[in-house]
């Protein structure tokens, strides 16, 4: 893949939200240099293994690559053109200190392929040492903080509107070749292909894109080809009833219908006061209390156990509370609706809750941050779950957190989960039909 490239898919995934303002990938490109040294004094502390220093290494330096590529759109720049203007400039000063120089200079008027310039790139770095030490790879990572600096500090002066640079493009250039040489030099050292990296980036982009539509991993419900009895209704009407004893506020949920319904008569016994399937009409669970000194919303937190179950069509603890465990796959019984998954799940919850303080309750997809959802990721890595968007977790957090503040202000009222539309709605009254 050539730069240009690269930079045409970053800025499209991204979204104009990520450069309506020229502050947001300066502070984008500082904050992931920063996250990049961090990890690194991590790992010379020892606190750290070394394949997970890799990890987030290569991570933060795609983030570099993906920030310094939307300034460059930002500023009319094509990326290609910045990469081989760098090649040209460190040829020069190579051979202005008596070094060789790069082999083959190529043309400034055809994209650069990045593998191409890594190679080049790699032809005038003098700290080059075989597997991945340490100390060496300290030298680029100051070294790109270093050029990075400069560019926050420019972008400062710009804003106080002292000493302001004569050709701003030109300087924006400059220095975002100069960070790619050294983010090139990290990724060498760190013994990681750039190419590599950059791709494994727009990969992440893609899941995490709120513009990306492809459900290709979601056409199909998790629970298809099981028998009615263990599978999810399409459609759940609920309602939330709050009451107040001892001066505590307690929720009750009850489910008022379902469709289909494949429990007509209700719960089916199976033996050893076991039973499976829901009574419509019936309470589901128990009653819900905030769990806290603080009054807050929590007593509704099931709202965001109805915002996995309609949008992703995946919730291990409402399989539990409606007995529809998949118990015809012993397999799918213990790794998919077993307590593991279930503590998965409330433990996501939980995490939620505490994040949407400072995320203005997730009442928009793209207030879900990115670091978030990769943590999601890391917690249902072994799930069925997984194989899921970032997109669709956005929107499932987002219209769960949604009603869980509709149901807290108007303190109770009904939801309605369509797993067909992917849907969750509120409503002070019940939901007709």
């Amino acid at each position: 893949m050539d730069f240009d490239d690269y930079q045409r898919e970053t800025v499209r995934l991204a979204g104009p939200s990520s450069t309506a303002h020229e502050l947001v990938p300066v502070l984008g490109l500082g904050a992931h240099v920063g996250a990049l040294q961090l990890a690194h004094q991590r790992n010379l502390s020892e606190s750290l293994v070394a394949d997970t220093s890799q990890e987030i290494i290569a991570r933060e330096l795609g983030m570099v690559l993906r920030w310094s590529a939307m300034l460059a759109h930002l500023h009319g720049l094509a990326y290609s053109a910045i990469a081989s203007a760098n090649v040209a400039k460190i040829d020069r000063r190579a051979r202005d200190l008596g070094f060789p120089g790069i082999s083959s200079v190529p043309s400034q008027d055809v994209p650069l392929d990045i593998s191409a310039y890594a190679t080049l790139a790699a032809e005038t770095d003098q700290e080059i040492t075989a597997g991945v030490d340490p100390l060496s790879l300290s030298i680029p990572i100051l070294g790109l903080a270093g050029e990075v600096g400069p560019l926050l500090v420019a972008e400062k002066k710009k804003y106080r509107r002292d000493g302001v640079v004569d050709d701003w493009p030109s300087f924006v250039s400059v220095e975002l070749g100069d960070v790619l040489w050294y983010a090139t030099a990290v990724a060498r050292h760190a013994g990681l292909a750039l190419e590599d990296v950059a791709m494994n980036d727009l990969a992440r982009a893609q899941r995490s894109s709120v513009l990306s539509t492809d459900d290709s991993a979601s056409r199909t419900a998790f629970d298809e080809g099981f028998v009615l009895t263990e599978r999810f209704p399409r459609q759940l009407h609920l309602q939330f009833k709050e009451r107040t004893e001892g001066g505590r506020a307690k929720v009750a949920m009850t489910l008022l219908s379902v469709t289909p319904n494949a429990f007509p008569d209700g719960p089916i016994p199976r033996g050893e006061d076991k039973v499976q399937g829901f009574a419509v009409g019936a309470s589901l669970g128990d009653e819900v209390t905030d769990n806290s000194r603080r009054v807050d919303a929590y007593r509704y937190h099931d709202a965001i156990h109805l915002g996995f179950l309609a949008v992703l069509g995946w919730s291990p603890n409402l399989r539990a509370l409606l007995k529809l465990k998949r118990k015809s796959n012993r397999d799918t019984d213990e790794t998919q609706d077993g307590a593991r998954a279930i503590f998965a799940e409330e433990g996501i919850a939980a995490i939620l809750a505490k994040q949407a303080t400072t995320s203005r309750h997730f009442e928009a997809v793209s207030l879900v941050p990115e670091e978030l959802l990769d943590l999601i990721s890391l917690v249902v890595e072994d799930l069925e779950v997984s194989v899921l968007p970032y997109r669709m977790w956005r929107e499932a957090i987002s219209q769960g957190f949604t009603v869980m503040r509709q149901l807290n202000d108007a303190r109770g009222g009904y939801v309605l989960a369509d797993l067909d539309a992917r849907t969750l709605q509120y409503s002070k009254f019940p939901f007709s039909g």
